[in-house]
């Protein structure tokens, strides 16, 4: 069993990190959900900070690999050195500047009021209630101009737009250039900006050798009106998909268009490789901190570890998922360059033992006493008992619990976008983010969850059926 598990993980890894050669990389963090700076064609990010990043990529002479975040998440990834640029649109403010350390700018850009034209607003004053990107500049200039306006605060600009269309709010605060994009036919621009501002890409503090060579850069295609031809070209990118609303074009738009689909496979590839190592992790974790307790609440013994095993079931049944897998990416593995889908299955195998842990404990308590005791009159010691009396029995009680704390497992690796992780949830977020519509992104990824549910709960109750047989 033991070099069953050993074999499983080693393909797990494999699958993950790849073999290859390793190449010196320049790691560029972005939330590509923001165009025409970066956003999805053709299966890959694009963007004018992506080809500003590239040419610096050349200076240096190094590969450069892009990393799709969250927005509030780009700065901790360059403080920690999980990447070595980060460039989303980031406008220049005194807070992150003790943060990170800017590049000179790049582009200007205005934070415009979007509103619905049947509204007749004409001044941000009269509004009550907004909704912006979180951690964007309008959301710190709202919060600091207009402290009693009511402030939605979304992941994606999108989203924001999604909930003027839904009449959630009375406008959305967001940049010009991607506004002209999302806006819809029924929307409106106020004429006066809310601030004027300019974006600038951002590296670790102190890192002055990346700093000047980003500036260099800058300034050499600012000079030659470099930058200004990158805006105008993917401006002028037009999505070529089926026009039209009815359902089957949007379908096509949202799927099959442009090797959408591709997103969802890769997302379902990564969900299951999560969900399965850290299945197998959480079933170790759990086992061990289990029987350690029970031992030392049978024998006395092992009293120390007994108290960090409780310790750990405490603790991680007492805080966020989420919070977890950011601690461990952002916090215990800062200085290590580690793959994130890694991260991710350690991440919910850690999570999930615990409550594995005490799934195997109230399995081992339902057995009866008595059998303890039947196996030490026959001269058994406790491990030998364990191995063969209870835990075959325990096994059985407990399946079902175990099977529901799989499911869950594969549901909560939807959270693994935090650190990039491209899983089921974030695929469908980069096919709305092109096609501006999420129904049938969403309702695709509910349907995957939903057989994925099914399949293993079918699996559950055969394995239970196969257990009352042998018994039988």
């Amino acid at each position: 069993m033991k070099k069953r598990i050993i074999i499983i993980l080693f393909i797990i890894m494999l699958l993950v990190t790849g073999c290859g050669e390793k190449k010196e990389k320049l790691i560029l963090a972005t939330e590509a959900g923001f165009a025409p700076y970066e956003y999805y064609s053709n299966g890959e990010i694009v963007g004018v900070d992506i080809d500003i990043a590239k040419k610096i990529a050349e200076e240096l002479n190094m590969d450069l690999v892009i990393k799709d975040v969250a927005f509030d998440s780009i700065i901790s990834e360059v403080k920690t050195e999980k990447s070595s640029l980060g460039a989303a649109g980031i406008s220049f403010t005194e807070e992150r500047q003790k943060e990170v350390d800017f590049t000179t700018s790049y582009s200007d850009s205005k934070q415009v009021v979007i509103v619905n034209i049947v509204s007749g607003y004409t001044d941000i004053s009269n509004i009550h209630k907004v909704a912006v990107q979180l951690g964007s500049v309008a959301d710190t200039f709202i919060s600091e101009v207009y402290p009693n306006m009511e402030i939605v605060r979304e992941k994606k600009f999108l989203a924001a737009i999604q909930d003027l269309k839904d009449n959630k709010v009375e406008a959305v605060v967001m940049d010009e250039l991607p506004a002209t994009k999302l806006m819809t036919k029924d929307m409106e621009m106020l004429a006066e900006p809310l601030v004027v501002d300019s974006y600038g890409m951002i590296v670790k503090k102190g890192n002055k050798k990346l700093l000047d060579t980003c500036n260099k850069v800058i300034e050499e295609l600012k000079n030659s009106g470099e930058i200004d031809r990158y805006l105008l070209n993917h401006m002028g990118v037009e999505d070529e998909s089926v026009k039209g609303n009815g359902i089957v074009e949007r379908f096509y738009n949202s799927v099959i268009y442009d090797g959408r689909y591709k997103y969802i496979l890769q997302g379902l590839r990564n969900t299951i490789i999560i969900a399965l190592g850290a299945v197998v992790i959480g079933i170790l974790l759990g086992s061990v901190s289990a029987i350690i307790r029970n031992i030392h609440e049978n024998t006395g013994h092992l009293k120390i570890m007994s108290m960090l095993s409780k310790g750990y079931v405490d603790l991680i049944r007492g805080t966020p998922s989420t919070l977890q897998l950011m601690i461990i990416y952002y916090v215990i593995f800062k200085q290590t360059n580690i793959n994130i889908v890694l991260v991710g299955i350690m991440a919910f195998g850690i999570n999930s033992g615990a409550y594995v842990s005490e799934i195997i404990r109230a399995g081992i308590s339902s057995i009866d006493k008595g059998q303890w005791e039947a196996g030490y009159a026959l001269g058994l010691g406790y491990f030998p008992i364990m191995n063969k009396i209870i835990l075959p029995q325990a096994i059985k009680n407990i399946l079902p619990a175990l099977g529901n704390e799989f499911i869950t497992l594969v549901k909560e690796t939807s959270i693994g976008a935090y650190i990039g992780i491209v899983e089921l949830t974030k695929a469908s977020d980069i096919i709305a983010s092109r096609t501006y519509d999420y129904f049938f992104p969403l309702a695709l990824i509910a349907i995957i969850y939903l057989i994925i549910t099914i399949v293993l709960s079918k699996l559950i109750s055969a394995m239970e059926k196969r257990l009352n047989n042998a018994r039988s």
